[in-house]
């Protein structure tokens, strides 16, 4: 599909339509890494509840940093956008390959840093066997940093610029089924093969994660047609400039949102057991339910980055309002489905018949209340962020959903959870005002950097010539 009809469509129809096309794969990719982490924790807590929690802690330390890191490399998949928009598909190679470049350099300290897990736990007072463990699991699973940050970082930031996402649909599933096996297999052994446990969860998702990244790169230079934009990789050194000054800011935008979840874990902790198990289990529906408006963001960040290669802002312009409509249609409806279905959500996780969990399972079934009432910011604001990152607007975004997270959000949340005691109700009400915050800022951004005209005009970007 050429860049001219993935972008423009038959109106609002079309638009949809192109947008599901590039954001479905997408989904549906994340949600199997989600799958392989659930699987991952699943088969580990048959090996006792210390392996369970080194392991969880081992694969949050090192997807964590690397989806940050990933960040970078999302510049990568603005310019292919914006180079297809403009005409410029030669471009696209010497894009492609410094990405790769930059993915392999950000993995080489992310490489070492997983190397001082263990004496870093011990400093911050950790248990000494969680800190041993933890460390055992890195030494063997960081040796995957390469593939996840400087492959499939490089790959999904492109694949969909090139409309080649179907490549995900394709191999992210099969692997997420793979890796389940594999665990088995390495963790309580099969036939002759002698069962490693905690060692054997860390080599089987390490082999994973590779796999992954292999069998992608082989089917997209693998076919002539699927190369076609990509090859052959030749280094260019005039976009390494672009891709950081582009990328920088989005890594930076996903780290203040994470740590602002993080520090929040570590606030619900203060409230006690209760609370805190509430926390963890909104944090993983949360996490599960955000894959669909960060999808649909980054396809709106391929469709609003062509048009804006194009120099169309009246196409930039439309992309971005359809976009954000239907996040906020499609998270309205999500939300109104886990307000009708929020006591058989929080019976997923806690059995309010079981005495130790009466009071946890009303705690979650409150948060997920507030939690399906913010859906359609959280929705808006991730894909107005996408639309705004295709324009090549990514420093000013940044700065917005910062002063929203940690200058309203989180200040809110501890007024109103510690010193207007609504403990960890108020918490989760100060992290929703912190979505709607950057949501009302972020769409406001938009509509401001693309007012209507009655013709194209060119778009100056950030990541501009």
């Amino acid at each position: 599909m050429q860049a001219d009809e993935v972008a423009t469509g038959t109106g609002i129809a079309g638009l949809v339509t192109a947008l599901a096309r590039i954001a479905t794969p997408l989904a549906i990719a994340s949600l199997s890494q989600i799958a392989m982490g659930l699987t991952d924790t699943i088969l580990l807590g048959h090996l006792g509840g210390g392996a369970l929690a080194a392991g969880g802690l081992a694969t949050t330390l090192f997807f964590t940093t690397g989806v940050v890191l990933q960040g970078t490399l999302v510049g990568a998949g603005v310019l292919a956008a914006q180079a297809r928009g403009a005409g410029r598909e030669g471009d696209i190679a010497g894009t492609y390959a410094t990405a790769l470049l930059v993915g392999l350099l950000l993995s080489a300290p992310a490489f070492l840093l997983y190397g001082l897990a263990r004496p870093a736990l011990l400093w911050l007072g950790e248990p000494p066997a969680l800190a041993h463990d933890v460390g055992r699991y890195l030494a063997i699973l960081r040796w995957a940093t390469p593939a996840f940050v400087g492959g499939l970082g490089v790959l999904r930031a492109v694949l969909p610029a090139i409309d080649q996402s179907d490549l995900l649909l394709r191999v992210t599933p099969l692997m997420a089924v793979a890796n389940g096996l594999v665990n088995y297999a390495l963790i309580f052994g099969a036939g002759s093969l002698r069962g490693l446990g905690l060692r054997g969860s860390a080599l089987a998702t390490t082999l994973t994660l590779w796999a992954s990244a292999l069998v992608l790169f082989g089917l997209l230079h693998g076919n002539r047609r699927r190369r076609r934009m990509v090859s052959p990789p030749r280094l260019d050194l005039a976009r390494l400039a672009p891709l950081l000054r582009l990328g920088s800011p989005i890594s930076a935008t996903i780290a203040a949102e994470t740590l602002l979840f993080l520090v929040s874990s570590l606030a619900a902790g203060r409230l006690g057991a209760d609370p805190l198990a509430a926390h963890q289990v909104i944090l993983s529906v949360g996490t599960f339910l955000f894959m669909v408006p960060m999808a649909l963001g980054q396809a709106a960040n391929v469709l609003t980055g062509i048009a804006t290669g194009a120099g169309d802002r009246a196409r930039v312009r439309r992309t971005g309002l359809v976009a954000i409509g239907l996040g906020a249609v499609l998270m309205a409806g999500i939300g109104l489905a886990l307000l009708a279905g929020r006591s058989a959500v929080a019976a997923a996780f806690l059995d309010p018949q079981v005495h130790g969990d009466a009071r946890p399972f009303a705690l979650t079934v409150s948060l997920l209340g507030i939690m399906a009432l913010f859906q359609v910011v959280d929705g808006v604001q991730a894909v107005a962020i996408g639309a705004l990152r295709g324009m090549g607007d990514s420093t000013v975004p940044m700065v917005l959903a910062t002063v929203g997270y940690w200058l309203v959000g989180f200040p809110l949340g501890w007024l109103l959870a510690f010193r207007l005691g609504l403990g960890i109700v108020g918490m989760w009400t100060g992290l929703a005002a912190a979505l709607a915050t950057v949501a009302v800022m972020m769409t406001a951004r938009f509509v401001v950097a693309t007012p209507p005209g009655p013709r194209p005009q060119s778009v100056r970007t950030q990541a501009g010539e």
